[in-house]
């Protein structure tokens, strides 16, 4: 897998695309939690806050973390581009002339986006560590809730595991993004009111594969509105966690047979 992982790094360290919307995501992600973070509104209770300052890194993790999965969506469309560049570029076809076998190949995508997650999760980590020093909070408590993170870790590979089985089914850059950009931010929204306002039934969320992750990172006022629309039951963490881990794996399973039966 290291070896996959640095071939593919020869194709991408020169990629325009890659480093400007890797760096979006780190920029804008940077100016919304200064801008957001920067204090205007008093910590709540507990060090968390509906928007503003966290005054611990329990609610900092909570916040950054929250905020970053937003922006999650500019990493998703970018590993649409990557895989889609290989089947645009006939790259992958070259790859199997150069000895690899199509699972090596498969492998190599999901090395590159294990990278980015997990890339994106220490980014993450370390933000919140420069803007919780610069805001008095003692480097001692950094771990509090620190489980924000591997939240954040699993729904950025989940988040780009969508984006890329819809980049092998449909090979096309703009369709894929388009589909992704169209079920992400539309569909599952609707779907997911329909289940909380409708069906008072948050735990149907279980069955949309993204908003099962992104039920993994709610801010507190999520919460008190979800008990507002009449909902008496809500998933636990591990729950989210281990359904998105689910989703994950089929998302794997589905590019394999895909991939294995397609004509190349």
């Amino acid at each position: 897998m290291t070896q996959l992982l640095k071939i593919e790094w020869l194709k991408l360290k020169h990629y325009r695309t890659f480093w400007v919307m890797t760096l979006l995501f780190a920029l804008l992600l940077t100016v919304w939690y200064v801008l957001v973070g920067s204090g205007y509104m008093n910590a709540g209770a507990g060090g968390l806050t509906l928007i503003g300052q966290a005054s611990s890194f329990s609610g900092l993790w909570n916040d950054l973390c929250f905020y970053a999965s937003y922006f999650v969506i500019a990493l998703a469309i970018l590993m649409v581009i990557i895989t889609t560049n290989e089947f645009q570029y006939k790259t992958h076809r070259q790859s199997v002339i150069d000895g690899w076998t199509r699972m090596q190949f498969y492998h190599a995508q999901w090395a590159v986006l294990l990278a980015i997650s997990l890339g994106t999760t220490v980014f993450v980590f370390l933000l919140g560590i420069v803007c919780g020093l610069i805001g008095g909070i003692p480097l001692s408590t950094c771990l509090d809730n620190g489980q924000k993170l591997i939240w954040l870790f699993l729904l950025t590979v989940n988040y780009l595991g969508f984006a890329m089985t819809l980049s092998l089914f449909f090979k096309r850059s703009g369709l894929s993004i388009g589909l992704l950009m169209l079920y992400s931010m539309i569909i599952e929204f609707f779907l997911h009111l329909y289940f909380l306002l409708k069906l008072q039934t948050p735990a149907a969320d279980l069955f949309l594969p993204l908003q099962a992750s992104d039920d993994l990172l709610p801010l507190e006022a999520t919460k008190l509105l979800n008990m507002a629309a009449g909902a008496s039951y809500f998933p636990e963490p591990h729950t989210y966690a281990l359904v998105t881990l689910a989703w994950i794996a089929l998302y794997y399973v589905l590019g394999r047979v895909k991939l294995a039966k397609s004509d190349w």
